[in-house]
């Protein structure tokens, strides 16, 4: 592979999240981009918002060897497991944000009064499962203004990830970490892929 400038890629992105029931359910009512040119549907898709540093793909495997007594050495070695998560800090420490890193709960307009709002956390067994579209730059990106998109497609996740809300002495900011583990998506056969990257070329 040759040195190339435009494959090197600067700048961060947006995360967007959706009801893994309304695109995966037994009756969906939303569906990914058709490509990263297309915009995410406003009635399915939230924009998590600003971050602190951007957001992470992390994938991880784990191999184990396979031995036998007249060897020494592996003869061959075997993924056994996998594990994917998005991650990033979340600068818009809002109701809306706590809900998305507590994977779920419950928001009460007017309570306890006419214009507050409370926000309850989920109990042990009801967290929300999303789908995730990470939209970032793409190779390609150039001096001359070229400009092109990659999308990370994720059908099923869960924010596994524990979170510290700090107040702190201004300049610093309140974030709110947010980690999503990746979940086999429940419509596919076993040991299929459980995210997928589309660049625009």
């Amino acid at each position: 592979m040759a040195q190339s400038i435009t494959e090197v890629i600067l700048g961060t992105g947006n995360l967007f999240v959706a009801s893994e029931s309304d695109l995966n359910g037994s009756s969906p009512n939303a569906t990914f981009p058709t490509n990263p040119a297309a915009t995410p549907s406003a009635s399915y898709w939230d924009n998590i918002g600003y971050s602190e540093g951007g957001f992470s793909l992390e994938y991880d495997k784990t191999f184990e060897d396979i031995m036998v007594a007249e060897e020494i050495d592996p003869i061959k070695t075997i993924k056994t497991a996998q594990e994917v998560r998005i991650t990033g800090e979340l600068a818009q420490a809002s109701l809306r944000s706590l809900k998305f890193a507590m994977a779920g709960g419950t928001t009460t307009a007017d309570a306890p009064a006419s214009g507050y709002t409370t926000l309850v956390p989920p109990t042990t067994d009801s967290f929300e499962e999303k789908s995730l579209l990470l939209r970032v730059n793409a190779p390609g990106n150039d001096e001359a203004g070229t400009s092109k998109t990659r999308d990370i497609h994720v059908p099923r996740a869960v924010n596994i990830g524990a979170f510290s809300m700090v107040h702190a002495k201004a300049p610093q900011k309140v974030t709110i970490t947010i980690e999503y583990k990746v979940l086999k998506p429940n419509s596919d056969a076993p040991f299929s892929n459980i995210f997928k990257v589309i660049d625009e070329v």
